[in-house]
C-alpha cells in the first residue's frame, strides 16, 4: 500500500503541488489527470524517490521511503517514463532482463526463472519477435513497449506509468492499456494520462490536478464531470454515458466565433436519443438551436440541457400537451429550418408533427436513419407515416446522417440569407 500524506512537491523555490494525499494498493489502476504543468509527472518522481517531498510523508507499507535501499525500492517500484533513449547498443532481451537486475545483484547471473519471466513480459507487450533487435533500430513505439516490458520483467508491487501510450499506434494503446488493467488485479498501477476518455475506461479512480492541488478525487464519473474539466482545463466538453461500459465519454465543445451557423435558427425535434450527435453538431457549428417537445427522461433532453440549448419538456410518460404544442408552434414561427429525426412514433409524441404540418418554416430536413426492413415504428395507426410523406412530397430534404443533415441545413439558411 502507498500512501501520500499531507506533501508538498517543490522544483527549487518553484510550488508544484501542495497538500497532496491519497492512497493506493493492490487491485486498483489509480490515474492522474489534469493540464500541462498540473503537476502530474512530478507526482509519480516523488513516488519513485527522484523528487523530495518538500513537507508531508509518502510511505509504502507503512514505511518512508527513505528507509528503502535503492535496491530494495527498485523491487517495490517500477517506472515507465515518457520517453527513453538507448544508451547502448543492447538488443531487446537484453534490455528486458535489466528489469531482473533487483532481483539478481550486480553480480549474479540470470537464471530460467529470470528468461521466463522476461518471455512473459515481452509476450504481454508484443516484442517477442523484436528479442534479438538492436534497441536502437526499432520505432519509438516498439521501443516504449520493450521499457513496459523491462518494468513488467521487475515484477514490481508498484508500477507508475507516465503517459505509457506515448508513440503508441491506437491498437498498441488499447492492447498495452488492456495488458495494464489486466496487471492491477495483483499489483498497484498508477498512471498518468493526457487522453481522458482512456482514463475514464480503463481506470478504476482518477486524481484530477489544478492550481497546484487535487481538484476532485474519485471514480472515473465523480471526477469526469463537465464543471471539473471546465475548471482544469479551460474548455467546455458534453459528457456521456458509454452505453457498453456505462464510463464517462468526453468530447470537446467549441462554438466558432464567426461561425457558419451564426444567426441561423434551427429546431430539433427527436427523442430517444437519435437527436443527441445532431443537437452537439448544431451547437458547435454555432446555430441557434432549440428542441423538443422531449421528455425529460429521454436521453435527447438531457443532451440538449447539457448544451445549454432551449427545450421544451413534458414529464416522463406525459403525452405532447396543449401548451406545449403552442410553445412549439411559437418557437417554429421563428425557425429557419426544423429537422426531424424519424424515430419512433406514438400517442406521446405525435403532437410534434401535428404542430409542423400546420407551421410555416423556411425548411424542413428528415434525418431518416433507415430503421431495418420490418421494423415497426409507427404506433398511431399511420398517422405518423402519413404527415411524414406529406411533408417529404411538400419539399422537405431527407438526410441519412448527422453529416449529411448538416450540409442540408447549411444550404437552406445559406439560401435564405
Amino acid at each position: 500500500m502507498i500512501k501520500i500524506r499531507d506533501v508538498d512537491l517543490d522544483y527549487g523555490a518553484q510550488a508544484v503541488l501542495r497538500e497532496v494525499s491519497f492512497q493506493s494498493g493492490t487491485g486498483e489502476f489509480l490515474g492522474i489527470i489534469g493540464p500541462n504543468g498540473s503537476g502530474k509527472t512530478t507526482l509519480l518522481k516523488a513516488i519513485s524517490r527522484i523528487v523530495p517531498p518538500s513537507r508531508g510523508v509518502i510511505l509504502l507499507d507503512d514505511r518512508a521511503l527513505g528507509e528503502f535501499s535503492s535496491l530494495e525500492l527498485s523491487r517495490e517500484v517500477a517506472v515507465v517514463p515518457q520517453a527513453s533513449e538507448p544508451g547502448f547498443d543492447f538488443t531487446v532481451r537484453d534490455v528486458v532482463l535489466m528489469g531482473r537486475y533487483p532481483h539478481i545483484g550486480r553480480f549474479g547471473r540470470e537464471k530460467d526463472e529470470d528468461r521466463e519471466i522476461c518471455r512473459n513480459a515481452m509476450e504481454t507487450t508484443g516484442i517477442t519477435h523484436l528479442a534479438d533487435r538492436s534497441v536502437r533500430a526499432i520505432s519509438g513505439g516498439e521501443l516504449q513497449r520493450v521499457i513496459i516490458a523491462r518494468a513488467l520483467a521487475q515484477q514490481p508491487r508498484i508500477l507508475l506509468l507516465d503517459e505509457p501510450t506515448a508513440h503508441l499506434d491506437l491498437g498498441q494503446q488499447v492492447s498495452i492499456l488492456h495488458a495494464m488493467k489486466d496487471l492491477s488485479h495483483r499489483i498497484a498501477v498508477l498512471g498518468v494520462f493526457h487522453d481522458l476518455n482512456y482514463a475514464a475506461h480503463f481506470c478504476d479512480r482518477l486524481i484530477l490536478l489544478h492550481n497546484h492541488r487535487i481538484l476532485v478525487m474519485g471514480s472515473p464519473e465523480e471526477v469526469l464531470t463537465r464543471d471539473a474539466i471546465r475548471t482544469a482545463f479551460g474548455i467546455d466538453v458534453i459528457v456521456r454515458k458509454n452505453p457498453f461500459t456505462g464510463r464517462p465519454v468526453i468530447s470537446p465543445l467549441t462554438r466558432p466565433e464567426n461561425g457558419q451557423g451564426k444567426g441561423g435558427r434551427v429546431h430539433v425535434i427527436c427523442g430517444g436519443g437519435e437527436g443527441s450527435d445532431l443537437l452537439q453538431g448544431l451547437f458547435t457549428a454555432g446555430y441557434q438551436v432549440t428542441a423538443g417537445v422531449l421528455s425529460v427522461n429521454d436521453s435527447d433532453y438531457r443532451t440538449a440541457r447539457m448544451l445549454g440549448i432551449p427545450c421544451i419538456s413534458e414529464p416522463p410518460f406525459s403525452p405532447v400537451s396543449t401548451g406545449s404544442m403552442g410553445e412549439l408552434a411559437l418557437v417554429l414561427d421563428e425557425t429557419n429550418v426544423v429537422v426531424l429525426t424519424r424515430g419512433l412514433w406514438g400517442a406521446g409524441n405525435i403532437g410534434n408533427l401535428r404542430v409542423l404540418e400546420s407551421a410555416k418554416v423556411g425548411g424542413i430536413v428528415i434525418l431518416d436513419s433507415h430503421q431495418k426492413e420490418g421494423e415497426e415504428w409507427d404506433f398511431t395507426g399511420g398517422e405518423a407515416a402519413a404527415a411524414l410523406e406529406r411533408l417529404a412530397a411538400n419539399g422537405a430534404v431527407i438526410t441519412e446522417d448527422v453529416r449529411s443533415t448538416m450540409s442540408a441545413v447549411a444550404g437552406i439558411i445559406g439560401r435564405s440569407s
